[in-house]
């Protein structure tokens, strides 16, 4: 569909310039305010919040006046010289009055114009007047000097890797004020500065003397004017606007900040929707409005689709990084714009100057106004770049993530620099973790540049070193620390390795001894089994013992005596267990049984006391132990010669048991005696029976 109207009458969020004096509407009465204020100071500072306007009303609305003889006094003839300071304000100066419609020269002599008007400028306080006499202008002719942006200034001030900064920021100040001061010369002065930086004015000797006698603070438009600032330049460009439209429009502008630039901007757009998709004779409605966003996300939709028609990854990446350099969060939390030529951004952002003029022709394109100059001048190395306003810094969600992140870049920049200072002074050390992280990240993740770092200091390279030798530092000491951590794994694993061997060779040890000690305790028990069965033996065969030759009584009697030994040294141990008490016991029984056939009726009889005792001990039961539990099995109930052992069942019943055996003792030595004698008749001994 072909469109309803090739112009569109909205300039977006840039200002408006002087040739579009015809379309700026909802004014009048502070452009009469202007002029009597600068008739009768010729120092005006216009002031107002930020998106108030005050560029365009000094540019759209001032200026266009001025050409029109609005003062009487001065006339209609003027040299208007419009400037920001920027970078280099005495410079910006010079370059502003030596346009050719100002004091600027045309022919041979263009050349070095600009060279003798910035030594003019530089040479005293009058710097501006001797311009102006040396340029010999007619009577009539005034000149007008517009600093746009003043605040601009103060950011350059602070500026500590500029060499005489300050100096020059208080320079250009004189320049400005002694100007205004002197008669000879028709020489006059206006300012636009936010009102938040008003301030920053007490630093500057006569400036703040100055801007209190001369100023102008804009008000807020009513809601007639911006009435009026929407509907005259749709009727101007021969369109329509529908009565809701401009009730809707007037309820969402509110007491927002950005006002006048984002009501602009949705405007330009609503205009290209309706001249791009309304039938013919339908005027700018609703349907249009919220096509584009309103009032609240127009400016940010706006510009997400010219960041998408960036292309590639690495027109993306250009983009973010030339509308990082032209902000300002870091200098001023508030937020400035950073004036840039196209070659210096091309080093800030390490990118060709095609590659940013390719972007800057993408935000700059004619319905979209994002960045300054207008599509209509051309771009080369030395043009200055800017954003067209600051509602853009606060409107687009992404360009304020951009404006974060290059806050917080150039805040670790700044302390690096500072921290490479004074290492070099001796009075700080080298980074280390934490810290060295963050700047060895930092660096990884925005690839400084020298361009970029001498916007903040010139001690980039420093910085750099400050930051190297930290890592190697770093690095050292890691490699210091990994190695005696070897050092120590090693020794502790040795050592573990050691302990494990001493352990196994325990472990085998004790495994070895305990297999000794079961098959010592097995042939123990197969010793005393046999020495009870020979002693159980010779015992029940006593009546042959008269049969047996001497030969086998002598050898009766050499077993009874190594038995006895054998029995001795195992009575000689101290058990501590119930199973060594019961063997104890019956090792003195077995012992009493061989001195009682060995005829030693003295030892047997001491062998049974220590053998009864040995069975009382066992026999009386523990406190500790439970009723329940069975009745422990002495060797008294398992020898073939129980009859002669004591009873557990009571003092009465052991002495008993003591008699019996007794009795059966006297009985065998009776018999024995018998066995003596009638061996004696018959001629033969009875120590060889067995």
């Amino acid at each position: 569909m072909a469109p309803l109207s090739p112009v569109n009458p909205f300039p977006g969020i840039r200002p408006f310039e002087a040739d579009e004096d015809h379309l700026f509407f909802g004014r009048e009465k502070e452009i009469g305010d202007l002029l009597r204020r600068l008739g009768s100071h010729r120092f005006l500072s216009v002031t107002g919040t930020s998106g108030c306007g005050k560029s365009s009303l000094v540019r759209s609305g001032l200026i266009p006046a001025l050409h029109s003889g609005s003062m009487v006094k001065a006339g209609s003839s003027w040299r208007i010289a419009v400037m920001r300071p920027g970078e280099d304000p005495i410079g910006h100066l010079a370059a502003a009055l030596d346009h050719p419609e100002v004091l600027g020269q045309e022919g041979p002599l263009a050349t070095t114009s600009r060279v003798l008007l910035e030594a003019t400028l530089r040479r005293g306080s009058l710097g501006i007047v001797d311009a102006v006499r040396h340029a010999r202008l007619l009577p009539y002719e005034n000149v007008l000097v517009v600093v746009d942006q003043f605040e601009e200034l103060f950011r350059f001030r602070r500026r500590s890797n500029i060499e005489q900064s300050r100096d020059d920021a208080v320079a250009f100040v004189k320049l400005l004020l002694e100007a205004t001061k002197q008669k000879t010369c028709p020489l006059y002065v206006v300012l636009t500065m936010r009102s938040d930086f008003i301030g920053d004015c007490m630093r500057y000797p006569g400036l703040p003397e100055a801007v209190n006698d001369g100023q102008y603070l804009v008000p807020r438009m009513t809601r007639d004017g911006l009435r009026l600032a929407i509907t005259g330049p749709v009727a101007v460009a021969g369109g329509e606007i529908a009565p809701r439209l401009v009730l809707r429009l007037l309820n969402d502008v509110g007491d927002n900040q950005d006002e006048l630039p984002l009501l602009q901007h949705v405007l330009m757009r609503t205009w290209d929707h309706w001249s791009r998709h309304g039938q013919p004779g339908a005027p700018l409605d609703l349907v249009n409005y919220e096509a584009v966003g309103t009032l609240k996300n127009a400016l940010s939709i706006h510009a997400e689709e010219a960041y998408e028609e960036t292309g590639s990854d690495r027109g993306k990446r250009g983009a973010a990084r030339i509308f990082s350099a032209l902000t300002d969060t870091f200098s001023d939390p508030r937020g400035v714009r950073r004036p840039t030529s196209v070659a210096d951004l091309g080093a800030i952002c390490e990118l060709p100057a095609a590659d940013v003029m390719r972007v800057v022709e993408v935000f700059r394109r004619p319905g979209r106004s994002f960045l300054m100059p207008p599509a209509s001048v051309p771009l080369g190395p030395d043009v200055i770049v800017d954003l067209s306003h600051e509602s853009l810094m606060r409107c687009w969600a992404r360009l304020i993530t951009w404006a974060q992140q290059e806050r917080a870049s150039t805040a670790m920049y700044v302390r690096l620099s500072r921290e490479a200072t004074w290492h070099e002074e001796g009075t700080a050390g080298l980074w280390d973790d934490p810290e060295l992280e963050l700047g060895l990240r930092w660096r990884q993740e925005n690839r400084p540049t020298a361009a970029w770092a001498r916007r903040y200091s010139d001690m980039f390279d420093r910085a750099m070193q400050f930051l190297d030798r930290s890592e190697q530092h770093r690095d050292r000491l890691r490699a210091e620390k990994r190695s005696a951590r070897l050092r120590r794994l090693v020794f502790a694993r040795s050592l573990a390795a050691l302990l494990l061997v001493v352990c196994l060779v325990i472990g085998w040890l004790y495994r070895v001894a305990r297999r000794e000690g079961d098959r010592a305790e097995r042939n123990l028990g197969l010793a005393t089994e046999a020495v009870g069965q020979l002693l159980v033996a010779t015992d029940r065969n006593q009546k042959s013992v008269g049969a047996d030759v001497p030969e086998m009584e002598q050898f009766r009697r050499e077993l009874l005596e190594r038995a006895k030994p054998f029995y001795g040294e195992f009575i000689a141990q101290q058990p501590d267990n119930e199973k060594l008490v019961t063997e104890m016991g019956a090792a003195h029984f077995r012992l009493g049984e061989i001195s009682r056939m060995l005829d030693s009726p003295q030892e047997a009889e001491k062998e049974y006391r220590a053998s009864t005792a040995a069975s009382c001990s066992v026999a009386s039961p523990s406190r500790t132990t439970p009723r329940s539990a069975p009745p422990t099995l002495t060797f008294a109930g398992r020898l073939p010669c129980s009859n002669r052992w004591p009873s557990r069942r009571g003092s009465c019943r052991r002495r008993r048991s003591w008699r019996a055996s007794t009795t059966t003792w006297r009985s065998s030595c009776r018999k024995a005696r018998k066995t003596r004698r009638r061996c004696s008749r018959r001629g033969t001994s009875t120590s060889g029976r067995f």
